[in-house]
């Protein structure tokens, strides 16, 4: 058996943070792996930083690659206070990796951009660092996305047949004739916390404030007739989508809580149907959008299995569990994206090992 220790960041399209997850990663006899999440915390951005990054799509060329700068550096302030604040022995960590910050995501036009994947963040907390998990399963013809159901299938599965991510982005992984696949489902935080943000809130806390509106059934059914929703996978879905599909049909409706309720409708009716498609009869549950209980509630209204809600802390970070388990497999020089997920030319080995 091998061990590893390795501190995961994550920074989700939903621009709620930085979660850090420091993880023992145990190897099984069975090509399975045994994780231990030993400490975790979540990093939120200022209001100035959070407005660059919402921003960072239409800058120019010199202002992304400061922002990235900054970005790396700030990724290794963070992960040096975390060490600092729980007292992490930094001769055990073998390396961090990190997911850096979606700017551009456009598989179908071979790009995509993580920034903040600089070598700052091994040259600042002198470790090494795995970086940049999307590029190379693009320029082999792959959506770049979804990455964590590997992880899913190597760490998880003992919770359920399926997992639902509710985070900036729904998506699913779930295995089909001993394969496995995911996919992007429908936007949920990126857009829910940014129309929270226009009455001074990050987020719509446990869905009580959307739950106070009244369903818009023409926007309710315009959403669910975008053509995406028809599309097969695999497929996944960036800000650009949104800015160009999602929010000119949001101008329909004024009123902001029934804004958000006809969304929660939205999303939790293209859950139900994507879980209920698939066939799963249970389906674990993480993500930012896993403690709104709400939301919850609308999935199981629509879903035929069991969503089963994990304790706080793998909701919380499981995603940043799922990125230190990758760069464990690239580390290794393993498979750590699979084209059947992604409908690349085939299986590899992705991300950039930096060292100090």
């Amino acid at each position: 058996m091998k061990t590893f220790r390795v501190i995961g960041l994550m920074s989700g399209t939903s621009l709620d943070g930085l979660d850090v997850a420091d993880v023992t990663f145990v190897s099984q006899p069975d090509g399975f792996w045994k994780f231990t999440l030993n400490h975790s915390a979540i990093y939120s951005y200022d209001y100035e930083l959070l407005t660059r990054l919402k921003t960072a799509h239409q800058i120019p060329a010199q202002d992304l690659v400061q922002l990235s700068t900054d970005l790396g550096r700030l990724y290794a302030e963070w992960v040096n206070r975390f060490i600092d604040e729980h007292l992490v022995d930094k001769s055990e960590v073998d390396f961090i990796a990190s997911h850096g910050q979606t700017i551009f995501h456009q598989p179908e036009k071979g790009f995509t951009l993580q920034i903040g994947n600089g070598p700052e963040l091994s040259v600042l907390t002198q470790l090494p660092s795995v970086v940049d998990f999307r590029t190379k399963d693009v320029a082999l013809g792959g959506n770049g996305a979804p990455l964590i159901p590997i992880a899913d299938h190597l760490l998880f599965s003992k919770y359920a047949e399926a997992f639902l991510n509710l985070g900036g982005f729904s998506n699913v992984s779930y295995r089909q004739n001993k394969e496995v696949l995911s996919n992007d489902i429908c936007p949920v935080n990126i857009l829910i916390n940014e129309l929270m943000r226009s009455v001074g809130k990050e987020f719509d806390a446990y869905g009580n404030y959307g739950k106070g509106g009244a369903i818009n059934q023409k926007l309710f059914d315009e959403l669910n007739g975008l053509t995406f929703y028809a599309q097969s996978g695999p497929k996944s879905l960036g800000w650009e989508w949104v800015e160009a599909e999602i929010l000119p049909l949001l101008e329909q409706e004024t009123d902001l809580k029934s804004k958000i309720r006809t969304l929660y409708e939205h999303i939790a009716i293209q859950i139900g149907k994507v879980l209920n498609n698939i066939g799963a009869k249970s389906t674990l549950v993480t993500g930012g959008g896993a403690l709104n209980s709400f939301l919850i509630e609308r999935i199981r209204d629509y879903y035929r299995g069991a969503l089963i809600v994990p304790e706080k802390e793998i909701i919380d970070f499981k995603e940043a569990i799922g990125f230190a388990f990758l760069g464990l497999l690239r580390w290794n020089d393993e498979v750590n994206v699979l084209s059947s997920v992604t409908g690349s030319k085939c299986d590899s080995s992705s991300g950039v090992i930096l060292m100090p």
